[in-house]
């Protein structure tokens, strides 16, 4: 049985603004909201949620979607979302769209008069609209565009002219995408800048929204959640939703998370039965940067979440405009961030970055990578101050260097007692 949430938690914000704009629709007022954020956000579930409350006040809800999978269509998700009217036998009469008809064949077949379209992009984005309209007439109509930033250039063409007509139409559109720099995304910002649209960035939940989702899930109270469960999926999901409920998932179907009655109990370790799927997901991001920049981040995944530039440049011999341009790419794909306020510090956005990038490592690898870092490590903080000396401890003993290790470990508890930090 697969662990969902029973209620869309965090979101009570973006929830009452969508609500409002889908209410507005009786006032044949419409309007656009791009749902920006990272995978596994929740922008679908958010889409979920509204189109829930668009069916319950009779609105017409049509959805299409892009894909990266097979050759590029052109409108796909366009076509995909007019589909169910053809399906449904809705025929926009000639009194809606006029000289418009001909230019919907290229998305509709069943539309086509026979008589060739002028070709233009504006003009089939006014028939997009007019058919639109038509369909909400009644009870108004929400149109629904996911992964937008899988979309063709066409495509992005027509949504712009829908965002900048909706205002007098009983149509509202509803549109995700990614985080990421591209075409998509600057249609959103500049739509937002202008006005035309909500553009609604969806962050992180926060720790007590962490524990409320863990709750729901698991079908019980948060103050009957084990501790150590809210630590350890707060800290591996780094507050995204889909990572709180595969993590979860994990853990109960491996064992680890029991059920006692009403509450819940740790018997095993919550990261052993880790969802292959998500450390493939983070993997298939990485190879995205190249050779180079897997191999750049696989040595700072050896010296943990967190990271200083000049450690790594020192580990891989990198030089400035190799290793800045790679970390640039890597903070575009939101891999890394800075981790301020200390300037020479960097950390993987996800926990399970690091961790995928691990688990690809041979142990041969491993072991040179921690050589490498804890040598680095050493050269550049001599006598290895504050928190370098446990650091350099933990890679001698992940390089199999335990003399070494266990030196530098009894020095740290030397250190941490003169502190008072121990007893």
């Amino acid at each position: 049985m697969r662990l969902r949430a029973a209620h869309l938690i965090g979101r009570e914000a973006e929830v009452t603004e969508l609500g409002e704009s889908l209410r507005a629709l009786n006032r044949s007022r419409g309007g656009t909201a791009f749902l920006v954020g990272e995978g596994g956000i929740g922008k679908s579930r958010l889409v979920a949620e509204l189109i829930g409350s668009a069916l319950a006040a009779g609105v017409r809800v049509l959805k299409g979607r892009s894909s990266t999978i097979g050759p590029m269509v052109p409108l796909r998700p366009l076509t995909e979302a007019l589909m169910p009217l053809s399906r449904g036998g809705v025929t926009p009469d000639e009194a809606s769209l006029g000289p418009y008809r001909p230019v919907l064949g290229r998305l509709i077949p069943g539309w086509s008069t026979g008589a060739p379209d002028q070709g233009s992009t504006v003009v089939l984005a006014e028939a997009v609209l007019r058919v639109l309209a038509f369909a909400g007439r009644d009870s108004g109509c929400l149109l629904v565009l996911e992964d937008l930033h899988d979309a063709d250039t066409e495509t992005l063409a027509v949504v712009e002219y829908l965002v900048d007509n909706l205002e007098q139409q009983p149509l509202m559109l509803v549109a995700t995408l990614r985080s990421e720099p591209g075409e998509a995304l600057s249609l959103a910002e500049s739509a937002g800048r202008r006005h035309s649209a909500a553009v609604l960035r969806l962050a992180p939940l926060d720790a007590d929204e962490v524990g409320r989702m863990i709750a729901s899930c698991l079908d019980t109270e948060p103050a009957l959640m084990p501790a150590e469960v809210l630590g350890q999926m707060w800290e591996d999901s780094a507050g995204i939703p889909f990572l709180v409920e595969e993590l979860l998932q994990g853990a109960v179907a491996g064992g680890a998370l029991v059920r006692e009655g009403a509450a819940w109990r740790v018997v095993g370790d919550l990261r052993r039965n880790m969802p292959r799927a998500l450390l493939e997901g983070a993997i298939h991001r990485i190879d995205q940067l190249g050779p180079q920049g897997r191999t750049l981040l696989s040595a700072a995944a050896v010296l943990g979440r967190r990271f200083p530039l000049s450690v790594l440049q020192s580990m891989t011999g990198a030089d400035d405009r190799t290793l800045l341009s790679h970390l640039h790419a890597s903070v575009a794909a939101r891999l890394v961030a800075a981790d301020e306020p200390a300037p020479d510090w960097y950390a993987f956005q996800h926990p399970l970055t690091a961790e995928a990038l691990l688990a690809q490592l041979t142990p041969t690898a491993r072991v040179a990578l921690s050589q490498q870092a804890a040598d680095a490590i050493e050269t550049l903080n001599p006598g290895l101050p504050g928190d370098w000396c446990p650091l350099a401890a933990t890679l001698r003993a992940d390089a199999g260097d335990l003399v070494r290790a266990g030196r530098l470990f009894t020095e740290a508890g030397h250190r941490a007692l003169a502190d008072g930090s121990v007893g």
